[in-house]
């Protein structure tokens, strides 16, 4: 037997592993599967502020300057229900648009925070000031079982982003993709693609109010590796690493066609780690650093970036819109004006993403999470300000749970790294914010290949907008997430000068049902089901709604087509060994149908 044929056979005998082929290691483990994490609906109080002042004034000298017209605000006043004197506010340092990270004395109520921050902003030498709020990885790390499972996601399934065809035209060569998070692993798949990157996470006290997110003890320095964010509790909620930077990193750029583990949807694109995430999230301040950082700024106290990235990950967030968080759009605004691409996840909420940051800044591409049948996920943000949506996965009970979820790369420590290359799977608008930054790689790398000048930021989002399928499955009017599934393979064609190619047929995934189909009197839906060799049985049926439709089901090879056409919209049709090969499936509406379920299954 060759090492391919027993390759499948250990994964549908034992279910627990992927073989790795030509590797050292005989298979790399999948780990266990991963939820949405939901950012915390209250804002945690916090004793950190931003203030930046305005060009020219004294105090944006220096942070000595700073600090007397920190005192010289508050002098003399009551603030909030602390008594005139009883605060102080002390720079910390000072960020790469000029802004001062400010610490306060002693511990700030909300209405406290609100009151200084009244203070601050009445004062004419103050441009802006905001809180040091903490954003968040996300996702977490339930302990659901798992089964192997295919990367669904990435093909042209009915879900995926259809990359195939796209990798046919480029594969994302010569793109840098930055990704800031929990910093990387040297994971097995990944290592090849890495260019180097910075650890952008501050070291500050060790409390509730300022935690020590930075875990590695010595603050800002060129090693992004992932040290691991597990709490025990004593300052967020207690839980394992969730190595959640690498997550992110090997769906933008796991490395491809190498006989091994997975592949990225840019798989020749290189990542850039920006660590900005540690215990219990990171700070605004440390991420619009490193923002600023990746798109080629400079951050004082860091080497200038030799290779700035063209397109930004941020799977990450926190409560709060954007127009409370202005550091952030700054930063977000000087790389656009670099021409990087900033790619956001939406949230995990289901809430409106206008409530949360940096996915409500203006110029970024906010992405929304739809299941593995091109539906809307449970968790996902939705709202007017999302712009168009990528598989993010969901934990739907009605299917295996390794079916249902994002599979990319992680390791199994608890705390500090096991170096095991294991596969994880996740789900969240984290796992689907790096797909749209991968088909922003693609997108950019074909147009450049094709001999036109690199995209602006806003063409790549036109590019990414006008290319997108509509959804599979109906997705509720008062939860929009964009405008539709994003498509690498359409894309990439837009990019390059060429027309949209027509949209692909559905594609039918045995055992789940294509919901929400609609249609007028007359119109023909056609999909596609793939039935393998040796198959027993095949079974076609269209249920639910209103409404009357027909059924036909078209063998290959131009063999009978075979119908069914009873009043209403139940119909079915049944096939005993079923000739292998692609099968059509077409839904023709008798008369105006909605809400209509299409189900293939084989066995």
């Amino acid at each position: 037997m060759n090492s391919d044929s027993l390759c499948r056979s250990t994964l549908l005998a034992s279910a627990l592993a992927l073989c790795l082929a030509g590797s050292a290691a005989a298979a790399t483990a999948l780990g266990p599967v991963s939820g949405p994490l939901h950012a915390p609906t209250v804002q945690q109080p916090s004793q950190r502020l931003i203030v930046k002042f305005r060009a020219g004034t004294a105090a944006a000298a220096t942070p000595r300057q700073a600090q007397l017209a920190l005192a010289a605000a508050l002098q003399g006043k009551a603030v909030g229900t602390l008594r005139a004197g009883a605060l102080t506010l002390t720079p910390l340092r000072r960020t790469a648009t000029g802004a001062d990270v400010v610490k306060a004395s002693g511990r700030l109520r909300s209405s406290d925070m609100d009151a200084v921050l009244r203070v601050l902003r009445a004062d004419p030498n103050v441009e802006y000031a905001q809180v040091d709020r903490r954003m968040y990885a996300l996702q977490r790390m339930p302990n659901d079982p798992q089964l192997p499972v295919y990367q669904w996601d990435m093909l042209d399934t009915l879900g995926g982003i259809y990359a195939p065809r796209a990798w046919e035209q480029t594969r994302g060569e010569g793109i840098v993709v930055a990704v800031l998070d929990t910093g990387v692993l040297p994971h097995v798949d990944l290592k090849a693609n890495l260019v180097p990157g910075y650890d952008m996470v501050s070291s500050y006290g060790q409390d509730a109010d300022s935690p020590d997110v930075a875990v590695d003890g010595d603050g800002r320095d060129p090693d992004p590796t992932d040290p691991g964010d597990w709490s025990d509790g004593t300052l967020c909620e207690a839980r394992p690493s969730t190595w959640h930077g690498t997550h992110v990193a090997g769906t933008v750029a796991a490395v491809g066609d190498n006989g091994i583990g997975l592949a990225g949807g840019a798989y020749a694109a290189k990542v850039q780690p920006v660590r900005v995430l540690g215990r219990c999230g990171g700070f605004v301040s440390d991420i619009a650093d490193g923002i600023i950082w990746a798109s080629g700024g400079h951050v004082d106290g860091v080497p200038d970036n030799a290779t700035p990235a063209e397109v930004i990950n941020l799977s990450l967030g926190g409560v709060g819109s954007c127009a409370e968080d202005p550091l952030t759009q700054e930063a977000i605004n000087q790389a656009r004006s670099r021409g990087t691409t900033i790619v956001v996840a939406a949230g995990n909420n289901s809430a409106d993403v206008s409530r949360f940051s940096p996915a409500s800044c203006k110029g970024v591409i906010a992405v929304g999470a739809t299941a593995q049948g091109g539906g809307l996920a449970s968790y996902s943000n939705f709202g007017p300000g999302v712009t168009l949506a990528a598989p993010g996965g969901d934990l739907d009970r009605s299917i295996p749970v390794s079916l249902g979820v994002i599979w990319s790369l992680g390791d199994g420590g608890q705390s500090t790294a096991a170096h095991d290359d294991l596969l994880l799977g996740k789900t969240g608008t984290s796992m689907a914010a790096p797909h749209v930054a991968a088909v922003a790689a693609l997108v950019q790398a074909a147009a450049v290949q094709a001999g036109r000048s690199p995209l602006t930021p806003d063409q790549v989002s036109d590019v990414l907008v006008r290319s997108v399928r509509p959804f599979p499955r109906t997705i509720p009017a008062d939860r929009p997430i964009g405008a539709g599934l994003v498509d690498a393979y359409r894309a990439v064609q837009l990019a390059i000068g060429n027309a949209l190619p027509d949209l692909p047929k559905p594609v039918l995934q045995s055992g789940v049902a294509l919901t929400g189909q609609n249609g007028a009197q007359g119109q023909r839906l056609v999909y596609t089901l793939e039935v393998p060799a040796a198959a027993g049985s095949l079974n076609v049926r269209t249920l639910g709604g209103n409404g009357a439709v027909s059924l036909e089901a078209a063998p290959p090879a131009g063999a009978a087509v075979l119908r069914s056409t009873r009043p209403g919209t139940v119909q079915a049709i049944s096939v005993r060994q079923p000739a292998a090969g692609t099968w059509t499936v077409t839904v023709e509406g008798q008369s105006r149908f909605g809400d209509v379920s299409v189900l293939g299954i084989v066995r």
